[in-house]
């Protein structure tokens, strides 16, 4: 039953551990939502990803995280997912460094299970599921929300466990420049250039612009445990193995965001997102038994046209037109498979004010495509229309809040999948909220799972999923206490069995059955010049036909980060904490736990200049996320941010 799988991560003595972090991190962390008032304020940002509508965060019901834009700042040469990673209810995995494929795990889900967004604009391959993350610059990031648990009521497909939306700036106020350069280790240079600001009036044209460069040399990711090692490789027929030499990216991007007010509450606009990456990897060529070091380009386009429409007192529009890709080629020394996921996406949302309450009602039409070419010499071209209806009801009265929302989706070789969420929170003060959550998912098969030659199963179902949570939160002006308990039922998981029908001898299959249940634990508070932040998470990521553990998830994990301001002087560190973990699904191979330590300060020379470092993994750690892959060591990054406001 879900309570008793909620409460489950509390045997063994954890509830102990639970108590004395709680103790700990009420003393000594920072609200990035707050307030005795439910108005929204500074420390209680307006959250736009869990219903689709501009929310206090107090008021929104599904457990959040929100990622500010000093926060980002901060990070210096710390790719996307190492910054996710210091997140509450984040863990990861990467075969290397910041241009390596890396996954972002939410709550225990897989990568391919969380809906990532940048701008409102769907950013995934439809290949392989998920996102690009090393096609993601930190330079052009404004700030981020996290959002837990299946939203497919809002977003429909691959958000069983949430949703990751990514803003670049918006420009609005005075022209603001903003320019910063740096170097490190591993010969890494990341440079960046934007420029914002609105004119003024009641026809405010906004602008928005930020371009990005960075190169590394990068670093030998191949370990000795390596199954291609030069230790491994004869017994695994890759000999001589994989070379050891450093492995670098380079990595160029652009966004911009541009609108106009054409009267009261009319605004037409546009928004874009391009970048392009080229990283190197280590190879084998089988057919010729050779090392060789490939190069992998990718890249993240996007672009959307939309008008925002106030067209009552209370009756609001949103019309959206989007086009999106990710394509990727490998390029080896006999091979230069190219593919293109392009889709297009038409929405109109419409929000009705009902007194406090909101009532929303959206249209959706999707259309994705890919075009591949495997081998040099097998062509896929495939696509898959999916069309959306869905309603959502907000209810704010009093000290009760609550949300209902549903939605079917109409797919093109799988007919409707509906989905439905509700729920509900009671504000017992002011600072006190308790809430209950229920709400259900669903992942569509991707173009690999269903065509991939030699390998593809066009008979695959949907994955599905439900999900129960509890939560209490406690915000103040100066404290933030949010903690979460949950359980998410997959059905009808998606993994490669051995099969007669496919050249390769396995088939992807809805065969597995997972339930990942947890408790997340989070606090923060602010202290005059100090600022903390902590999160504890304790997991129970199970294979309900196996009862073994989810490879690749720790059962706990854990954070600290601390920010000192005095004067132009800003220090900080954070750390994070990670327990063992399994690196295959039958639980015979372990990955130990690791703790990394990061520090950072910075000196504003005067209003404009200011220099920072930043000092990654200070103690050298030596761990492994994905076996076999050596993760960046000890690396330091300097450099200076000129900003005219």
């Amino acid at each position: 039953m879900s309570y008793e799988n909620i409460l489950r991560p509390f045997q063994g003595g954890r509830l102990l551990a639970i108590t004395c972090s709680v103790v700990f991190a009420c003393g000594s962390s920072y609200a990035q939502q707050s307030g005795s008032s439910r108005e929204p304020e500074l420390l209680n940002p307006i959250i736009v990803t869990a219903t689709i509508e501009p929310t206090p965060a107090n008021d929104v019901l599904a457990d959040h995280v929100y990622v500010g834009s000093e926060e980002i700042e901060r990070a210096g040469q710390s790719s996307l997912p190492e910054l996710l990673q210091q997140q509450r209810g984040v863990q990861i995995t990467s075969y290397g460094g910041a241009a390596n494929v890396s996954s972002v795990y939410l709550r225990g889900t897989n990568n391919n299970q969380a809906l990532v967004l940048i701008d409102g604009v769907r950013s995934e391959s439809s290949s392989l599921g998920g996102a690009v993350w090393s096609s993601i610059p930190m330079s052009l990031v404004d700030h981020i929300e996290i959002v837990f648990g299946p939203q497919s009521t809002f977003y429909g497909a691959d958000a069983l466990g949430g949703v990751i939306q990514i803003f670049t700036k918006r420009g609005d106020g005075p022209t603001q420049f903003n320019a910063s350069t740096g170097y490190g280790s591993y010969g890494t240079s990341i440079s960046s250039v934007s420029l914002s600001g609105s004119t003024e009036g009641e026809h405010k044209t906004r602008y928005a612009v930020g371009i990005n460069y960075e190169t590394s040399s990068g670093f030998n990711t191949v370990a000795p445990n390596n199954y291609c090692s030069v230790a491994n490789a004869a017994a695994n027929y890759c000999a001589p193995g994989y070379p050891t030499s450093a492995t670098g990216y380079t990595r160029t991007g652009a966004a911009g965001q541009f609108s106009q007010d054409w009267g009261v509450g009319q605004e037409l606009g546009l928004k874009f997102f391009a970048t392009r990456t080229a990283n190197k990897y280590p190879g084998y060529d089988y057919s010729y038994s050779l090392p060789e070091i490939d190069t992998t380009v990718g890249g993240n386009y996007s672009a959307a046209l939309y008008s925002k429409n106030q067209i009552t007192n209370n009756w609001s529009s949103l019309i959206q037109v989007s086009q999106a890709n990710t394509p990727g080629q490998n390029l080896t020394t006999y091979t230069a498979d190219p593919i293109s996921t392009p889709e297009t996406d038409v929405l109109w949302q419409n929000n009705i004010k009902l007194g406090s309450d909101v009532a929303q009602m959206l249209a959706e039409h999707r259309i994705q495509n890919v075009s591949a070419t495997y081998s040099g010499t097998t062509n896929v071209n495939q696509s898959r229309t999916t069309d959306s209806i869905a309603a959502s009801y907000q209810l704010n009265r009093g000290p009760h809040v609550a949300t209902a929302a549903l939605r079917n989706d109409s797919i093109s070789g799988y007919g409707n999948q509906t989905t439905g969420s509700v729920a509900y929170g009671y504000f017992i003060t002011d600072e006190l909220r308790a809430n209950i959550n229920y709400g259900t998912g669903f992942r569509a098969p991707t173009f690999n799972d269903l065509y991939y030659p030699g390998y593809g199963n066009a008979d695959l179902k949907p994955e599905t999923n439900q999900n129960f949570e509890l939560g209490l939160h406690y915000e103040t002006k100066q404290y933030g206490l949010h903690l979460v308990g949950y359980d998410n039922k997959i059905d009808n998981l998606i993994i490669a069995l051995p099969c007669q029908n496919q050249s390769s001898g396995y088939c992807p299959t809805n065969f597995a059955k997972t339930e990942i249940s947890g408790v997340s634990l989070g606090a923060n508070a602010v202290f005059d010049k100090l600022t903390v932040r902590g999160s504890f998470d304790i997991m129970n990521p199970l294979d309900v036909l196996t009862n073994l553990q989810l490879p690749q998830r720790a059962n706990d994990v854990f954070n600290l980060g601390a920010d000192y301001r005095t004067g132009p002087f800003n220090f900080g560190s954070t750390l994070t904490w990670s327990g063992m973990r399994y690196a295959d699904s039958a639980n015979t191979q372990t990955l130990s736990s690791y703790a990394l330590i990061n520090l950072y300060a910075s000196y504003d020379i005067d209003k404009s200049w200011t220099v920072f470092l930043k000092w990654n993994n200070i103690l050298n750690a030596q761990y492994q996320l994905i076996s076999g892959y050596n993760p960046p060591g000890s690396n330091v990054f300097v450099g200076m941010r000129y900003a005219l406001h």
